[in-house]
């Protein structure tokens, strides 16, 4: 046997027992494989407790009362009389136009009064002379009803003098522009030394009452007509309605719903182009937080019930809807499609879909495949403040 062909023998056995320990290797690693141990989820079952229903919306707040001052007479602006931003008072100065013209002419309305009531009582005088000779034949009909005429436009005369006289003196009331509600004033849009109220009313300031606030927001049909049911009727003798449903509100920057209010108002209809009704909820503003124009969400406690509740993370997303996943009897994983409602803390509400002793995975889920076994571990249970935290039980069965 040459060197080659023994060479070549060698070469052969080596590659057979390299080919003979892949196989072996393969067949140890699938062995291994189907001796693997179905991977720990954690399981509980939902959480049932009363929970209250909300509804929520967002809407914009509004003040209380807002006023535009502007100028109800024409003239110069003779002085600003408040600081920009400062609360007033109902009656308080804001503004003082030149008042001496309005002064003028209340002086002259005066006068042209005091003249028509003067030939007033002259034609009276003559009217009950007219009677007199009326009634002895001394002058003719004409004559007297000529007297009669003289002193209906006598009266008429002194009717109209005593309506200038009154506009005159609300012309000077208005060169007073003083503030008609409480609350707090802009900066004057116009100083003093300007011409005012020339061609049109011009605006002078803007008054807000924010000591309460409003907030306008939309109901669809059906939160509207749940609203609807608990509402009281009106009272029949006085028609007023006693709003008893409070509201909660929260702004943009806030956890949670820190401000409590009422409905006050909606709307007697619904819009038909949107299919909504407005509604406007009133909250006390003592500490001036609540500046009208601010984004807001309202929630709206609708009615207290008993519910199943899963960690919101226990909720998945598919393209059928939301779903949980569930451990069977068998320790198989099952994805159950379910209705979900709102949020109470970190639990999720579940209307449909679940049910108390059903077995959910909440922690460990990207290990859960549904259809594929699992080594499910109960949750441990929160522990008291006077007992040491529970260790993870048993498996269910």
């Amino acid at each position: 046997m040459t060197s080659e062909l023994k060479l070549t023998i060698r070469n052969c056995i080596i590659m057979m027992m390299c080919f003979a320990g892949v196989v072996i290797l393969g067949c140890e690693q699938r062995g291994q494989t189907r001796q693997l141990v179905p991977p720990e989820v954690v399981v509980s079952h939902p959480t049932s407790k009363d929970v209250t229903e909300f509804l929520e919306f967002t809407g914009i707040t509004a003040a209380l009362e807002s006023v535009e001052i502007r100028a109800r007479v024409k003239g110069w602006l003779q002085s600003v009389n408040f600081q920009p931003g400062a609360k007033v008072k109902k009656g308080d100065l804001l503004f003082l136009i030149d008042p001496r013209m309005f002064q003028a002419q209340v002086d002259q309305y005066q006068a042209q009064l005091e003249g028509k009531k003067a030939d007033l009582n002259l034609q009276e005088t003559n009217m009950r002379r007219a009677e007199q000779l009326l009634a002895s034949a001394s002058i003719s009909q004409l004559q007297y009803d000529t007297q009669m005429a003289q002193d209906i436009v006598a009266k008429a005369h002194v009717g109209i003098s005593e309506a200038d006289l009154e506009r005159a003196k609300l012309d000077l009331e208005y060169a007073r522009v003083t503030a008609p509600i409480d609350g707090n004033a802009s900066r004057n849009l116009v100083d003093a030394g300007n011409l005012v109220g020339a061609g049109n009313e011009t605006l002078l300031t803007k008054i807000v009452n924010e000591s309460s606030v409003y907030v306008y927001f939309n109901l669809s049909e059906r939160d509207a007509l749940k609203l609807k049911k608990m509402t009281p009727p009106e009272n029949s003798e006085s028609g007023e309605r006693t709003w008893k449903i409070k509201v909660y509100l929260a702004l943009s920057d806030e956890t949670g719903f820190p401000h409590e209010g009422k409905i006050d108002f909606w709307e007697p209809e619904l819009d038909p182009k949107t299919g909504t009704l407005q509604a406007r909820a009133i909250f006390s503003n003592e500490n001036g937080l609540l500046l009208p124009g601010l984004f807001a969400r309202v929630r709206v406690p609708v009615q207290k019930e008993n519910a199943l509740l899963v960690p919101e993370l226990a909720v998945g997303v598919a393209q059928a809807g939301m779903y949980v996943l569930v451990v069977n009897k068998d320790n198989v994983v099952e994805q159950r499609l379910v209705k979900t409602g709102q949020l109470d803390g970190a639990l999720r509400i579940i209307g449909e879909g679940l049910k108390q002793d059903d077995w959910v995975v909440v922690n460990g889920i990207q290990r859960a495949r549904p259809g594929a076994k699992v080594n499910p571990q109960k949750a441990a249970e929160e522990p008291q403040p006077s007992q040491p935290p529970k260790q993870v039980h048993s498996p269910p069965k």
